[in-house]
């Protein structure tokens, strides 16, 4: 059995290992932030991708695409643009990005959740009071 050499870092020139080859859940919840720390700033576009969203209807679906597109791309990128020690040790910070990324996503879902229940409550204790 050959060893795998780690080409981690050297750019477009690194060989990713096809246990890296999977959708990065880190890299489509955590996008600009995730790209920051994984070497790879192509996803601060996102950024600029956000201003879109402030078009009715259609807005949210550019930040989504991009995000969609970092997911699939991310482990490959990270591992293009960041020199890692080994392939286990990749595989746990990137977990680790992608449970910090799901956990804030939900309470960003929960926290949305509430605050539209206490508008609708408040909207009508005001509503009801005049």
């Amino acid at each position: 059995m050959s060893e795998i050499v780690n080409t981690s870092g050297q750019g477009k020139g690194s060989v990713v290992p096809e246990e890296v080859k999977a959708f990065n859940w880190g890299a489509f919840t955590l996008s600009w932030i995730w790209g920051c720390f994984n070497g790879t700033f192509i996803t601060l576009i996102i950024l600029v991708a956000g201003f879109v969203a402030v078009i009715p209807l259609i807005g949210w679906l550019v930040p989504f695409g991009l995000a969609i597109w970092f997911g699939k791309n991310g482990n490959e990128w990270a591992w293009q643009n960041k020199k890692w020690e080994s392939i286990e040790y990749f595989h746990k910070v990137q977990k680790n990005w992608a449970t910090v990324g799901i956990i804030l996503a939900i309470l960003g879902i929960i926290s949305s959740m509430i605050t539209t229940v206490f508008g609708f409550l408040f909207a009508s204790a005001v509503t009801g009071a005049s």
